[in-house]
């Protein structure tokens, strides 16, 4: 079956499934309510910090941008996940494969749909928390490298989880886990490379080096290529626990 009608005939599947349960819509929500509460909320904080601790939070806008540029493809990742994790629980996925649905076609549709929505997401989100504005052409270069994590919290949570009790755990690792890169906001260069295997690093160190006008294109090359190799290895896993289920 050619991957158009994979879409035509999941996606209304899908659409009816986030419907109907609430956690999902949570989910889906998450990443531009985040950059709601980014947008109102630091500018309240920041006055009232700066006077009782002596931070200025305008000094790690960057940083806080950064956030919103990671957490809204895990967000996205994490709800294709779940509605993978609820195909194979209910059997559907199994009975797919027995269908005119080629393995490689549902694969693209399942890898590409994290992927292409974390980006319009992301794209979104960060105009939307509003408080530092990069050119549109780097945003869409940071957004396009950031959603990749999308596909691969998606792959990881369906790829490790033998069940949704056993996502929810995985998933809360892979939280802690994208949000070392923040920590590198504190570290000198040459340390920050020591996160450099978290895919998550190399949209916020493209994204921080943008805002200071440095140069980023190495950066950004590299982290294609981090994400892309991690992205693959989850993919020979996801395989493989299809092929034996």
């Amino acid at each position: 079956m050619k991957f158009t009608s994979v879409v035509r005939s999941l996606g209304p599947v899908d659409l009816r499934s986030v419907s109907r349960d609430s956690l999902l819509l949570l989910i889906t929500g998450g990443s531009l309510a985040l950059a709601l509460v980014m947008r109102y909320g630091v500018p309240f904080v920041t006055p009232h910090l700066q006077r009782l601790l002596g931070v200025d939070l305008r000094d790690y806008t960057p940083l806080l941008m950064s956030f919103v540029l990671l957490m809204a493809p895990a967000m996205v990742g994490a709800l294709v996940g779940f509605l993978i994790l609820d195909e194979r629980d209910d059997g559907t996925l199994t009975a797919l494969l027995v269908t005119p649905v080629s393995l490689p076609a549902y694969l693209l549709y399942r890898i590409g749909l994290p992927v292409v929505i974390a980006f319009f997401v992301t794209l979104l989100a960060l105009p939307l928390a509003g408080f530092l504005t990069l050119p549109f052409g780097e945003q869409v270069l940071a957004a396009a490298l950031s959603a990749l994590s999308g596909g691969i919290v998606a792959l990881a949570v369906t790829a490790l989880a033998a069940n949704k009790v056993e996502g929810f755990a995985i998933l809360k690792g892979l939280q802690g886990i994208q949000a070392l890169p923040l920590v590198a906001w504190f570290l000198p260069t040459p340390w920050q490379w020591l996160v450099g295997f978290v895919p998550t690093y190399w949209p916020a160190v493209v994204y921080w080096r943008m805002a200071a006008g440095e140069p980023f294109w190495g950066y950004w090359v590299v982290g294609v290529g981090v994400n892309l190799g991690i992205l693959s290895l989850l993919l020979r896993r996801f395989h493989r626990s299809i092929s034996q289920s």
